[in-house]
This record gives structure tokens, C-alpha cells and sequence, in this order.
């Protein structure tokens, strides 16, 4: 029944975020255009046109970004919060994969998002400066090169290939944990009858700052930990041991914080739910 839920999900959303990204790249065509135009100097009113095209494209970037978040909420809030809930929450499915249904969509959009911004921001940078993207790629070593280096440092091929994955199992972590946050307000503040928009947002507030109280607190005491597993650092595969080691203590706070959002969450929506 996840897969139904999930299908469904991403139709729904795609009808929003696949407009807002091919708006990204139409308008970022259009800015690479209106750069090149106001370099040839066209004139006062076609140099203002232009400049509203960049400024245009600049914000679209920032909108895409928003949107997402945006979206993620509306979703959640729409679908289980308010009239429709009466019909998801009776459906043959468990709340937990009602949960993960959101959580799996938004973070794909939040990753694809991401991504896209990325890429168009250096296809803007290379047309703009110039450069060949094939000369690029013609100059990167190759992966024997790659290899041989990390060898002749002592770094083996397979601890680089983990700290690349606990990288992208972090940032996924933390697209999870992101959307939790919200979920786990937005739960908690339903459970009343009154006001619930307004309790969402001090659960939001309040969350927020019992976390960061908590990272606050955890950071203080494993201060003196880093130092010395910095200090520690006298090589290459000491600094990437000490890039991983960060890596495991970020991931091993955000996995716990998102379980006990989950938790918050799940319980809420089971136990507490007033959509009255």
C-alpha cells in the first residue's frame, strides 16, 4: 500500500514542482541571454528588461527552494490535518506509512531541488566565464589517477566510497529530520481544539529550542573529543578518519532526534488527532 500511496503522492506534488522547475531553467536561459545583452550594452530600457530577467531568475531560484518546504507542509497539513483526514486516516493503511509516504516525496524533491539549483548555477558560471565544459572534463584526472594518489597518501579507495555514502545518508537523514520537525508541531498542535495553527507554530518554536538546547549540550560535552581527535591529525587518512568521525556523530544526533519526532508524530496523529 506504500507503493499506491507514494504513486499517488507523486503525482500530486509533480503537477506543482515539475512547472516551478522547468520555469528554473527556461528562466535560467533566459538570464545567461540577458547577461550576454547587457555586456553588448543594448541601450537603457533593454538593459533594465534584462536586469529584471536576472532578477527574475534569481528569484526563482529562491522560490523553488521555499516551494519545496512549501509544498512538504500544505501536504501534510491538507491530507491528514484538516477535512481529508477523515477520509486518509480510514483508509486500510497504517499511520506510519501515511507518515512515510510525505517524508519519502518531499526529501526526493528536497534532493532534486537541490541538485538542479546546483546545475544551473555552474551552467550559468562556465557560459558566462566562457570555459568548455569539455576542456573540463578533458583535464580531470582520470580514476587510476584518483586512485594512485589516495594510495601513495594512505587513503584506501573503499574508506573514500564510505565517507561519499555517509554524506549523502546524512543529507537524507537530514531531509527527513527537516520534515519531521514540522510534522511532529503540526501533530501535536491538532490534538487541541482550539487554536491549532497557533499551538503548531509553539511546538515548532518549543521543539526547536529543546534541540538545539540538546545539540548545545551534546557539542559541550564531546568539545574536548574533537580537539584531540584534531590535534590527532598528522595525515591525510588522519583527516579523513576525523571527516568521518563528524560525519558518524552528526548522523548518530539527527537519527535519534528524528526518532523521537517520529515518535511525537506517529503517537499524535494515532492517539490525539482532533479534527473536530
Amino acid at each position: 500500500m506504500l507503493g499506491k500511496l507514494l504513486k499517488h503522492e507523486f503525482r500530486a506534488t509533480g503537477r506543482t514542482m515539475l512547472p516551478v522547475f522547468a520555469a528554473v531553467v527556461v528562466l535560467t536561459v533566459l538570464a545567461n541571454f540577458s547577461i550576454r545583452m547587457i555586456e553588448n550594452d543594448m541601450g537603457t530600457m533593454l538593459n533594465i528588461l534584462f536586469g529584471l530577467v536576472i532578477a527574475a531568475f534569481f528569484i526563482c531560484i529562491l522560490a523553488a527552494t521555499i516551494m519545496t518546504i512549501v509544498m512538504m507542509v500544505k501536504r501534510f497539513y491538507t491530507n491528514y490535518l484538516k477535512d481529508e483526514g477523515y477520509l486518509m486516516h480510514t483508509l486500510p493503511v497504517s499511520v506510519h506509512e501515511l507518515v512515510w509516504s510525505k517524508m519519502i516525496v518531499s526529501v526526493v524533491w528536497f534532493l532534486a531541488t537541490f541538485l538542479l539549483i546546483w546545475l544551473v548555477i555552474i551552467l550559468t558560471v562556465l557560459f558566462q566565464t566562457g570555459t568548455n565544459l569539455a576542456e573540463i572534463f578533458a583535464q580531470l584526472p582520470s580514476w587510476e589517477e584518483i586512485r594512485a594518489a589516495m594510495a601513495e597518501i594512505g587513503v584506501r579507495e573503499s574508506e573514500l566510497w564510505l565517507m561519499l555514502l555517509e554524506s549523502l545518508l546524512l543529507t537524507i537523514v537530514g531531509g527527513l529530520f527537516t520534515c519531521l520537525h514540522f510534522y511532529a508541531a503540526m501533530s501535536l498542535g491538532h490534538m487541541f481544539s482550539k487554536d491549532k495553527i497557533l499551538l503548531s507554530v509553539v511546538f515548532f518554536v518549543g521543539i526547536s529550542f529543546v534541540l538545539s538546547l540538546a545539540s548545545t549540550g551534546y557539542n559541550v560535552m564531546r568539545v574536548q573529543n574533537f580537539e584531540n581527535l584534531l590535534n590527532a591529525v598528522d595525515s591525510a587518512r588522519d583527516g579523513l578518519r576525523f571527516v568521518r568521525t563528524m560525519l558518524h556523530e552528526g548522523l548518530i544526533v539527527e537519527l535519534v532526534e528524528s526518532a523521537a519526532l517520529y515518535v511525537a508524530t506517529t503517537l499524535s496523529l494515532k492517539k490525539g488527532l482532533n479534527l473536530a
